[in-house]
């Protein structure tokens, strides 16, 4: 079903503040456009939902936002999309090991990758920057440890690099040179791996970043959460949950699936009562005024001993006395 909401709020947009929802409509040829390309949350190695997608819809490009960390080869996985485009920025996972990195960066769709980069997709300008901020390089907003990859090898030196260019790891981390070249440019769409300051785990310079490119949509994933976040400093903000897939129209072509492991993980941390323990002191403490309170007045064991026929004479009971329930109950 179409997401009216969604759409009325971009097209009734007016550019430098934001807006509630508007009430003109697109053109037919906009929106049809629109609906022909398809933004893929992180796939996480299932590509099933995105081929029967491509197969039932015929979209004319799909873009995946990070993840994909497919189990082969990109080729073999879109050998029989047809004319469908396949674009895709990187996620943090994509450079976990040589085979995944391989995967995606040796196939035919390299040349689609879009971080750092504007591309003309299917009449639309998409720009693109994939990866995750790591504190090693760059944590917004405190200022970048090193700027670009270039220095970055310079500095750590060439034992550090990975088939003579930078470590693998960091083909996934965004330098501040990427972001600030790709600022230079203008886009209609943005799309990020990581979210906006809107959301609870995201960046302002995201924010500016959109507010640069001028663009009319701003598209995020790996937080496995899908958010309409609605109009926001002049753009559509929206975050596409985990193997979720929406158009640039706003219609849900395949809802998210909920991440179980994120649920157990809020499940487990969930904060808990806290039960105060009290230090060995204060406990020794406690303990005394109480049992001072139960036998206030009392000097002496003779004093404490009560059950009948029991006698203390300096301190010990008397041998051969009767003691009681308690010798009653051990002799049985």
């Amino acid at each position: 079903m179409l997401d009216m909401r969604y759409r009325r709020s971009y097209f009734g947009r007016k550019k430098g503040r934001a807006q509630v929802c508007g009430s003109s409509q697109p053109e037919a040829k906009e929106l049809k456009k629109l609906e022909k390309i398809f933004l893929c949350g992180d796939p996480h190695g299932e590509f099933d939902h995105i081929l029967k997608a491509i197969d039932e819809f015929h979209p004319n490009a799909i873009i995946i936002l990070g993840d994909l960390t497919p189990d082969r080869s990109l080729d073999e996985i879109f050998k029989d999309i047809g004319e469908t485009k396949v674009f895709w920025i990187p996620g943090n996972h994509d450079t976990d090991s040589d085979l995944i990195y391989d995967r995606i960066w040796r196939s035919k769709f390299a040349t689609n990758n879009l971080h750092g980069k504007v591309l003309d997709v299917c009449g639309v300008k998409v720009a693109g920057l994939g990866g995750v901020f790591r504190g090693q390089i760059w944590m917004p907003p405190a200022s970048p440890c090193y700027s670009s990859p270039g220095v970055f090898i310079k500095k750590l030196g060439k034992a550090t690099t990975w088939r003579g260019g930078l470590p693998r790891r960091h083909r996934s981390t965004i330098f501040s040179s990427v972001y600030d070249k790709l600022k230079e440019c203008k886009a209609d769409v943005l799309v990020t791996h990581e979210a906006p300051s809107i959301h609870a785990k995201g960046f302002e310079c995201l924010d500016i970043l959109a507010d640069q490119l001028g663009v009319k949509y701003f598209f995020h994933a790996h937080q496995h959460e899908s958010k309409n976040y609605g109009v926001i400093n002049g753009f559509v903000a929206r975050g596409i949950g985990l193997r979720g897939i929406i158009d640039l129209a706003g219609n849900v072509i395949v809802p998210a699936e909920a991440d179980l492991r994120e649920t157990a993980n809020k499940f487990q941390y969930e904060k808990k009562p806290k039960v105060k323990k009290l230090p060995a002191s204060k406990f020794r403490r406690l303990y005394k005024a109480r049992r001072d309170r139960q036998f206030k007045g009392q000097s002496s064991w003779k004093s404490i001993d009560k059950h009948p026929g029991m006698e203390l004479r300096g301190g010990f009971r008397q041998a051969g006395q009767d003691h009681g329930p308690r010798e009653d109950k051990l002799s049985n």
